[in-house]
């Protein structure tokens, strides 16, 4: 989201990558994350409300939800994130006019294929990239398993997927 709301005034920027960047609206994303983990039921409808205030451009009292809502609602994040929910990111990526490069991992459980295709169909001119095998944290991943999907994310010695670097060295001398 950063790196599309730079590229707008690319004054001293060449091109630009996003790696399993979102292609909706953060709201969107997040509530599906949330959505995506049973364990967080009793807490969806005090975080969409949250959510639902903030795209509304109105604080929450972060310290009234419950505790694991807590970080992802900070009253210091709250400027950032509703600067962030208001965003478009499909749209940013349609006005983009730098050369753009657009990977997105196929065992991404955090951020779909559908979002790289969105940001793909907004700006047909990138470069889309599916990396079958990488997951959010760049790392391959075999199978279909959340459980070991998840445990990649804190394994430092894991390498980054293989084609993940190649794809931006090229993009780059290019």
């Amino acid at each position: 989201m950063i790196a599309l709301a730079a590229v707008q005034k690319p004054a001293d920027l060449c091109g630009v990558i996003l790696v399993a960047g979102p292609g909706r609206k953060l709201g969107t994303v997040i509530r599906d994350q949330l959505g995506a983990n049973p364990a967080n039921a009793p807490l969806l409808a005090q975080a969409n409300a949250a959510l639902d205030s903030l795209e509304a451009g109105n604080a929450v009292d972060a310290p009234s939800l419950p505790a694991p809502l807590q970080p992802l609602f900070a009253t210091r994040v709250q400027p950032f994130l509703m600067d962030m929910l208001a965003k478009d990111p499909a749209a940013l990526a349609g006005q983009a006019t730098l050369p753009m490069l657009i990977i997105q991992g196929g065992k991404d459980i955090q951020v779909a294929r559908a979002d790289a295709e969105a940001l793909h169909a907004a700006q047909p001119k990138a470069k889309l990239l599916i990396l079958e095998h990488m997951n959010h944290v760049l790392k391959d991943v075999t199978g279909d398993d959340r459980a070991a999907n998840i445990a990649t994310y804190g394994d430092p010695a894991l390498p980054l997927d293989a084609g993940l670097v190649d794809a931006i060295v090229s993009f780059v001398k290019r």
